[in-house]
């Protein structure tokens, strides 16, 4: 994440023309915290407390864990690095740590969201490669094709696959209504309750307004440490695989 809390950046009205607008990295620290959070609270409850009464809670709070990964990845793609190969595969690397604990508490089945997440990002980077739009739409179709190959073995599978491209195109159109739309449809669809749904929607929701300056967050809230943030989703998994081998009769 860049250490200033403004990026200098033009945005295009629905007219086509051009201005120069402040793009706000203050509300990145918040959105990391709570999906943190969010994602230990729910996965703590789910695996260690499946019966307690306040699981279903937890895991709804969960609900608003991916969609604030995925925005968060697509933001960075688009304005916090400088080198978003390295990151996308950055995120596989942990990815590849968490795997085993992955297996052992939630799934031995899928790759885990760090996989899902990346995957996702190195497609919208690979399509970025190319600006002739034949050749673009020709990588489009592979990468679908591929896409449809290895969603069964993803956590989220297409769909959340398919969240950070479009988190990508709400980002670079900002004041387009449309843009946003396949990042609402995709955050509704990935969850099976409405309530589900309509959390992770409204997640989605609100940060494609933060992104695009319709609401600002200007309250200072200290960023996670970056080697913490690397190395969280592994420990928090692994810890919890000791836990339930410990306490399994």
């Amino acid at each position: 994440m860049t250490s200033t809390t403004a990026i200098d950046s033009f945005s295009r009205d629905d007219r086509g023309g051009s201005h120069r607008q402040p793009l706000s990295n203050a509300w990145v620290p918040l959105a990391q915290w709570l999906a943190i959070l969010a994602m230990t609270v729910e996965h703590v409850s789910k695996f260690l407390w499946p019966d307690a009464a306040f699981t279903p809670w937890a895991i709804a709070l969960g609900r608003i864990a991916f969609p604030l990964f995925a925005g968060m990845v697509a933001w960075h793609l688009l304005h916090n690095t400088r080198r978003p190969a390295r990151y996308g595969l950055r995120l596989l690397w942990v990815g590849s740590l968490a795997q085993l604990p992955y297996a052992l508490v939630i799934t031995p089945d899928k790759l885990n969201v760090c996989f899902t997440l990346g995957l996702g990002m190195l497609s919208v980077i690979a399509l970025q490669q190319f600006q002739e739009r034949t050749l673009q739409a020709a990588i489009g179709i592979v990468l679908v094709i591929l896409a449809l190959s290895i969603s069964p073995h993803v956590e989220y599978g297409l769909l959340g696959l398919l969240l950070v491209p479009a988190f990508v195109l709400a980002y670079r159109y900002p004041h387009r209504t449309v843009a946003a739309i396949p990042a609402l449809l995709l955050a509704a669809m990935i969850n099976g309750t409405p309530l589900h749904m309509l959390i992770s929607t409204a997640t989605a929701m609100t940060l494609v307004l933060l992104a695009s300056g319709s609401i600002r967050l200007d309250v200072p809230i200290p960023a996670i440490p970056r080697p913490l943030r690397l190395s969280w989703y592994p420990l928090h998994l692994a810890t919890i695989a000791v836990i339930t081998w410990g306490i399994t009769p």
